[in-house]
């Protein structure tokens, strides 16, 4: 399961990322989308850009996020689609959730650029319909009103772009062998 948000959050503020739980989270979704043999260190120095070397990373901070990385390069890969999303937990407002989603996928977005994805309509074509509803999501504007449409309609974007992220992943990095029915 992949770590708790709050977990991620506190390792963050400790190294003085400049970045969120979301940001991260996205970034390394889409890093190893196109390459799914990322090395924890390359996806660690982006995202620890303030601290001047991995020994300056405490263990528990490491641990942390060594965690998140293996956690979800097992969960693009999940054969259940047992994949999440690293945003706050429904407990939080609306609008926090709301705001939270959208900086996944601006993490998201840049991690394809870092990741060397210069134009995306290179991409397949399902693959390159998800990325412009994720720069979509990602521009969208923030409905501060919590009712039940509204929380429905978030529910459903978030399940849409969990899904295409999966699909993605399928498009770019596809299962090497197929599976066999005897």
């Amino acid at each position: 399961m992949t770590p708790e948000y709050k977990q991620i959050k506190n390792a963050l503020t400790s190294v003085q990322s400049p970045y969120s739980p979301e940001d991260c989270h996205g970034m390394l979704c889409a890093m190893l989308i196109v390459n799914n043999s990322l090395k924890f260190k390359r996806w660690l120095d982006e995202i620890c850009t303030h601290a001047r070397s991995e020994h300056e990373i405490t263990s528990s901070e490491h641990d942390a996020l060594s965690t998140l990385y293996d956690q979800t390069r097992q969960e693009l890969n999940d054969a259940l689609l047992n994949f999440s999303l690293l945003i706050p937990e429904e407990n939080s407002s609306l609008s926090e959730r709301v705001s939270s989603l959208k900086k996944w996928c601006d993490g998201f977005l840049f991690g394809l650029a870092l990741a060397g994805v210069k134009d995306m309509s290179q991409l397949p074509e399902d693959s390159f319909e998800i990325m412009q509803d994720i720069v979509t999501i990602s521009q969208a504007s923030e409905d501060d009103e919590e009712d039940e449409m509204n929380e429905a309609a978030y529910l459903d974007i978030v399940e849409y772009v969990r899904m295409g992220v999966l699909l993605v992943n399928e498009e770019l990095q596809p299962i090497n062998s197929p599976f066999t029915i005897q």
